[in-house]
């Protein structure tokens, strides 16, 4: 997980749609974190599952999009 300094951070600004504006505040009561917190834990667990499920390379210097095939496979 990031480190909790605050201070330190970046700042990054983003459009959210409104229902995940509620879906984040929600988190945020039910968790007890701040927003930023509920973010941070949520990108860590989607970056966690893709690497789990090799959707991600890291540090292979492929691109993740390369795993994806959409085209029909000839039997």
């Amino acid at each position: 997980m990031p480190i909790k300094n605050s201070s330190t951070k970046a700042v990054r600004s983003f459009r959210l749609s409104t229902e995940c504006v509620r879906q984040l505040k929600d988190l945020s009561v039910n968790m007890g974190r701040s927003e930023g917190d509920v973010v941070e834990v949520s990108i860590d667990r989607m970056y966690r599952e893709e690497i789990r499920f090799r959707n991600l390379m890291v540090n292979d210097g492929q691109k993740p999009e390369d795993n994806y095939d959409v085209r029909k496979k000839l039997r």
